[in-house]
């Protein structure tokens, strides 16, 4: 992975963090007192368990590219066609949240 996906990966990670902030604070601070309040509450709580994810996938790609966790393929190759999957992955996760948000 080149040095300027790193950073996009890196400024990605910051912005899924700050949705998953964000949500998990809307859920917290919405009442249970009647259906409606429970099922926006439910909303907001699965939004951001799926943000969660998207975050955990990216830092452990992150992770990977500085060295903080081990390779998973026994090549240089296959190991860059995993994290170009696992990149992949997280934006579009990412773009779903996103859209789920706004």
């Amino acid at each position: 992975m080149r040095d300027d996906q790193v950073e996009k990966m890196e400024k990605l990670a910051e912005e899924v963090a700050d949705d998953f902030i964000i949500t998990t604070c809307a859920a917290i601070n919405t009442s249970i007192a009647d259906k409606q309040g429970r099922g926006d509450k439910g909303f907001l709580y699965k939004i951001s368990k799926d943000t969660a994810g998207v975050l955990a996938t990216i830092e452990r790609v992150l992770a990977f590219k500085n060295g903080k966790l081990p390779p998973i393929s026994a090549t240089a190759e296959t190991q860059e066609k995993y994290e170009q999957q696992l990149i992949k992955k997280a934006e579009e996760e990412a773009a779903k949240v996103r859209q789920r948000v706004s």
